[in-house]
């Protein structure tokens, strides 16, 4: 998504939430900005990922950090992108 962001609004492909839909605007901010935070949590997870080789931890703990990380890097993009949105483009409606 950081490389090939989708220009317009659609039902396939990109970070689709009420708020990021909205407008084309919020939509543009939306995926610059989630994408730079998938980015981010990617290299969190690697970073992870390689001390925990190199402490030699044992498999399945390894796999339980992973999976740790992976589901609260996922909640961070989530809640931050949609906080960034939220002040930034109101929502009247609401």
């Amino acid at each position: 998504m950081a490389k090939y962001p989708p220009k317009k609004i659609n039902p396939l492909y990109g970070y689709r939430t009420r708020r990021s839909m909205q407008s084309p605007e919020a939509w543009k901010y939306a995926q610059r900005l989630s994408s730079r935070k998938m980015v981010l949590c990617g290299m969190v997870g690697f970073l992870l990922f390689i001390l925990g080789w190199v402490a030699d931890l044992n498999e399945g703990i390894q796999a339980i950090v992973m999976l740790a990380t992976l589901v609260l890097t996922v909640v961070y993009t989530i809640v931050s992108v949609e906080r960034n949105l939220k002040r930034k483009f109101p929502d009247d409606r609401a």
